[in-house]
């Protein structure tokens, strides 16, 4: 009986043993199951999972392997890795490395032995294996037959050779509850990040909703928390040197009086100069700047924060320029719930999309005149676009404008529609005269006190003059009057001495030379008397001063010194100074037209002339032009060389009762010879033809006259 019953029993035991493994193995997928339908995080859930896989097949270390987005492999959880030995040395861990790499690649598991080796995936390259003396499972985590990664369990060398598959298989279907796992986190990531996306997309769409920098701003504050998830957001504007806290996250209306917005606001424009992030998460950073080091310190005095951070915003458009950002976003936690660099990285998905919303409103905001350029665009969009509106806008502005060229003057009055004819000319005094040489004749002295500007009285000697022939013909005529007086004394004496019969005869002849005597000295009075010459020295005389006056021009000594003059050639200029002054003007002869035909509109009255005096060329004066003033030809422009047109001289009167004090040209700018710029006015016309007046004429002479 005990021979029998004991086999028996013994199938009973092993029977018994390997349904509690069962069971064991069966709770072990089922809690492993469980744990991959629940949303925990990856290190909580990875851990939980190897416990139980090493519990499983009772291993003495493993590891999960999770895959990056680099397609690299991180170690997410191990137990006991320092016991496997992996680091004692660089070969068996550059192995293990490949061994891992190549399992990733293919997709499969992999068990390997104590110390073997496989071959490498390429030629030359590193050998996979396993350098520890336990043997290996592999098994991969598969998502869509896509490895995320791997499960790596190292399990005692002197197990039962034929359980090992069996732990391999384990572990393999451990893995596939991994991959839900995996596949669960993976949709819940996705489904996360759409709500994140649809969050950020809403808070996008409500900041670049509008172009009021305020609600910008308030839109900023109050969203960017929201997805932040921190304590408060708010947001500082900078307007020219100075910064403005314009919104406060759940804040209705900023204080900017009160002490923390203060020093929120000067803590901001210091940050904001100095163009770098700010970040205080509970330690003091002595390398900050020192004034936003003492700004820091002064505004924790009033807040409570445990994490700040301040972020300028620097739009894109402005980073060529060298001034500080627009604006910076002050984000506050008092109870950090989520890791600081996440909420930094929050932060800094809000601000890219804050900076570009905020500049713009601020630009918006600082074109001039919008409440023109608004009204201006909603016609464009009217009238069908940009080029159609373009198109209406020049050919309106055409049809306006040929309007007012064409417009009468007596319909609608305009200015610039007076024609005013240019012409130049030179102050000078009404009571002037040149002085000339009688004769062709040479100078041979000028007085020494004749100078420039000098007063002189009428008949004062000015220039001596030699002429031979003057020389010769007075001569002539002393010697004759020298002959007669010698024969009428011969006559006189002849008579004394002769018979009464022939003193009648002696008598008529003395009478007929007193008579030729006479009339030679009347003669050369005369002479004497045009020419101005000495009695005394032959071929002399003198030009003297025809007027009390003051000699105008200048350069007479280098002129006339030695010089041999005509009588048509002008010596010297004398003029009075101290009476009325006018201007000679000199109109050239294709404008001398317009101007007599204005005399004509104006009833023969004066025509009002602008005058510029180049002695202070930024005051316009006023002078008259009378119509029996101007000259009655035209004569060659001889005083400028360039000037070949011919010039027709007329006077214009810069005094009287007609013309204002202020605008009479001032004693001290009279000075003769004073060059000047005039525009004789000669009564409106229509607006193109007072403007155009040179071309018209041109296109007529040059085309029409042609044709």
């Amino acid at each position: 009986m005990s021979t029998s019953s004991n086999p028996q029993a013994a199938a009973t035991q092993a029977e018994q043993v390997r349904a509690h493994f069962q069971r064991q193995i069966n709770r072990l997928f089922e809690e492993v199951a469980r744990l991959s339908e629940q949303d925990l995080e990856p290190s909580n859930y990875y851990g939980e999972f190897l416990q139980r896989v090493l519990a499983g097949i009772a291993a003495p270390a493993g590891v999960v392997w999770l895959r990056t987005p680099q397609g690299n492999l991180q170690l997410q959880a191990q137990a006991n890795l320092r016991q496997v030995g992996l680091e004692e040395n660089e070969e068996g861990r550059l192995a293990h490395n490949e061994l891992l790499r190549q399992a990733m690649m293919t997709g499969r598991p992999v068990l390997a032995l104590p110390h073997s080796s496989f071959a490498a995936a390429e030629a030359g390259g590193q050998a996979a294996g396993n350098p520890t003396d336990y043997v290996v499972l592999l098994a991969p985590i598969l998502v869509d037959k896509l490895v995320v990664g791997l499960i790596e369990v190292w399990q005692e060398a002197n197990r039962n050779p034929d359980a090992r598959q069996g732990f391999l298989s384990f572990v393999v279907q451990m893995a596939g509850l991994a991959s839900v796992y995996a596949r669960n986190h993976q949709l819940r990531q996705m489904s996360g990040q759409q709500q994140l996306w649809i969050q950020l997309e809403a808070f996008a769409r409500q900041a670049h909703s509008s172009l009021n920098p305020l609600e910008v701003a308030y839109t900023v504050a109050n969203e960017g928390r929201r997805l932040v998830e921190c304590d408060r957001i708010s947001v500082g504007v900078r307007r020219g040197k100075k910064t403005s806290i314009e919104a406060i996250s759940g804040a209705d209306v900023v204080e900017k009086r009160s002490n923390l917005v203060q020093r929120m606001r000067r803590l901001t424009d210091r940050v904001i100069v100095w163009g770098e992030k700010l970040v205080y998460n509970g330690n003091r950073d002595d390398s900050l700047p020192p004034d936003v080091l003492d700004a820091l310190d002064h505004y924790l005095a009033e807040s409570n924060s445990k994490l700040l951070v301040i972020l300028p915003l620097q739009d894109e458009r402005e980073k060529e320029s060298k001034r500080p950002p627009r604006s910076a976003l002050v984000m506050e936690s008092f109870e950090p719930a989520a890791s600081p660099e996440q909420l930094m990285a929050r932060l800094e998905v809000v601000g890219r999309h804050a900076t570009s919303a905020l500049y713009n409103a601020v630009e918006y905001r600082r074109i001039p005149m919008r409440f023109v350029w608004l009204p201006l665009a909603k016609i464009q969009d009217g009238l069908g676009g940009k080029a159609r509106a373009i198109t209406i806008g020049v050919v309106l502005g055409l049809l306006f404008l040929l309007w007012l060229l064409t417009v009468p003057p007596d319909v609608v009055p305009l200015p610039g529609q007076t024609l005013k004819m240019d012409a130049k000319g030179q102050l000078l005094p009404i009571e002037r005269q040149w002085t000339y040489s009688p004769v062709e004749a040479q100078v041979f002295e000028i007085s020494p006190d004749i100078e420039p500007s000098r007063n002189v009285v009428k008949g004062h000697d000015l220039i001596t003059m030699f002429s031979a022939d003057l020389q010769v013909k007075q001569l002539s005529l002393m010697n004759g009057i020298a002959g007669d007086e010698h024969e009428i004394a011969a006559l006189l004496k002849q008579a004394e001495s002769a018979l009464q019969a022939d003193k009648a005869q002696i008598d008529g002849n003395r009478q007929k030379k007193i008579a030729e005597l006479k009339g030679k000295q009347r003669m050369l009075d005369e002479f004497l008397k045009r020419t101005g010459a000495d009695p005394s020295n032959p071929g002399y005389f003198s030009i003297r001063s025809p007027l009390d006056g003051t000699i105008l021009n200048s350069d007479f000594r280098e002129k006339l010194r030695n010089r041999t003059v005509k009588p048509s050639e002008p010596l010297l200029r004398i003029g009075e100074k101290t009476g009325r002054w006018e201007v000679e003007l000199k109109i050239p002869q294709k404008h001398i037209g317009q101007v007599l035909k204005a005399y004509e509109k104006n009833g023969g009255a004066d025509l009002d002339v602008d005058v510029l005096v180049l002695a202070e060329p930024t005051r316009v004066f006023t002078g008259k032009l009378a119509h029996n003033k101007i000259g009655g030809e035209a004569t060659p422009n001889q005083d400028e060389h360039n000037e070949s047109e011919p010039v027709v001289i007329a006077y214009v009167r810069i005094d009287g009762t007609d013309i204002a004090e202020q605008e009479r040209i001032p004693e001290v700018l009279v000075v003769p010879g004073t060059e000047v710029h005039t525009k004789v006015r000669c009564g409106k016309h229509r607006l193109g033809y007072s403007l155009f007046y040179g071309l018209w004429e041109f296109f007529y002479e040059k085309v029409v006259f042609f044709f």
